[in-house]
C-alpha cells in the first residue's frame, strides 16, 4: 500500500507541519475561533466488551502548535485490546489551501503492529460550496499481512448555533464493498472566545473491524452512537467527556472517554 522509504519521507515532512482531528476542530465558526500557538491534550478511553472479553483501554497524549495557515501536532497512543498492548505515533497537518478550502494530511506508524496498523495514511480536502462544505477523503492502513483502503465523501453545514454533517465511506474487499454512513449534529452553547458544545453522532453499515490480536480483520455489519461534550472552564482550559455504544459484528462495546486540554 505505502512504499516504506516514501512513507518515512512523508512522515518526516508531516512531523514538521501537522495536527490531529481529535484535538483540532477546524469546523468552528469564525466568532468562536481562537488561535493560541500551543495546545496540549490528554485523554483516557475505556470500553467494556461483550462476551466476557478483556476490557479495552487507550491513553492518548497530544502536543500541537499553530503555524501560518494551519496547525502542526504529534500524537502518542498506547492501547490495550484482546489482552494485548500496542503503541503508535501519529502526525497530522491541517493547512489552508486555495480560497476557502483546507486540507488534512495524517500519517501514522505502529512499531509492534499487534492491534494497530504498521503504517497509515489519510488525506482529506474540505471545500466550501455556498452554505455547504464538501469533503473528499482517502485512508489507507497496512496491517500485518493485510491492507485496507477506504474512500469517502461528506457534506456539512452550519445553521445558526448548529453544525450538521453526514459522511459515507467505502472500502473494497475481496468479494464485497464495506460501505457505511454516519451523521452528526453539534450544538454550540458558548462561542466567545471559546467553543463549548454538545455533539451527537451515529452510524451504520459494513466496515473492516479488528476482531483479534495479530491484526485479525473481519468485514462485518456495524452500528454506533456517541455523545460528546466539550466545555471550557477558562479560555485556555477545557474538559471533554464521551459516552458511546458500538456493535462491531462479533462483539459489542459500551464505554466512554475523559480528556483535558490546555492552550496558550
Amino acid at each position: 500500500m505505502i512504499d516504506r522509504p516514501l512513507f518515512f519521507i512523508v512522515l518526516t515532512v508531516a512531523g514538521l507541519w501537522s495536527t490531529p482531528a481529535q484535538t483540532q476542530d477546524r469546523k468552528v465558526p469564525d466568532s468562536a475561533a481562537s488561535e493560541p500557538k500551543w495546545k496540549a491534550a490528554a485523554r483516557y478511553d475505556y470500553d467494556r466488551v461483550s462476551g466476557g472479553r478483556v476490557d479495552w483501554q487507550r491513553w492518548t497524549a497530544v502536543l500541537q502548535r499553530s503555524i501560518p495557515g494551519g496547525t502542526v501536532a504529534a500524537t502518542l497512543v498506547r492501547q490495550r485490546r484482546f489482552d494485548t498492548a500496542d503503541e503508535g505515533i501519529t502526525v497530522d497537518l491541517w493547512q489552508d489551501l486555495w480560497a476557502g478550502a483546507y486540507g488534512h494530511l495524517q500519517v501514522g506508524f505502529g512499531p509492534d503492529a499487534q492491534i494497530r496498523p504498521q503504517y497509515s495514511l489519510k488525506a482529506e480536502i474540505y471545500q466550501p460550496v455556498g452554505p455547504w462544505e464538501l469533503l473528499g477523503l482517502y485512508e489507507g492502513r497496512r496491517y500485518t499481512g493485510s491492507d485496507v483502503h477506504q474512500f469517502g465523501a461528506g457534506l456539512a453545514r452550519y445553521v445558526g448555533a448548529w453544525y450538521i454533517r453526514a459522511r459515507t465511506t467505502a472500502a473494497p474487499r475481496k468479494s464485497t464493498w464495506a460501505v457505511s454512513q454516519r451523521v452528526g449534529i453539534r450544538r454550540f452553547y458558548y462561542w466567545t472566545p471559546s467553543a463549548s458544545y454538545i455533539d451527537l453522532e451515529g452510524g451504520a453499515g459494513r466496515s473492516v473491524e479488528l476482531v483479534g490480536p495479530n491484526a485479525s480483520l473481519l468485514t462485518a455489519r456495524t452500528a454506533f452512537a456517541s455523545l460528546r461534550v466539550q466545555h471550557f472552564l477558562t479560555d485556555g482550559c477545557a474538559l471533554t467527556a464521551t459516552l458511546r455504544y458500538s456493535d462491531d459484528g462479533p462483539l459489542s462495546r459500551t464505554g466512554g472517554a475523559l480528556g483535558i486540554f490546555v492552550r496558550w
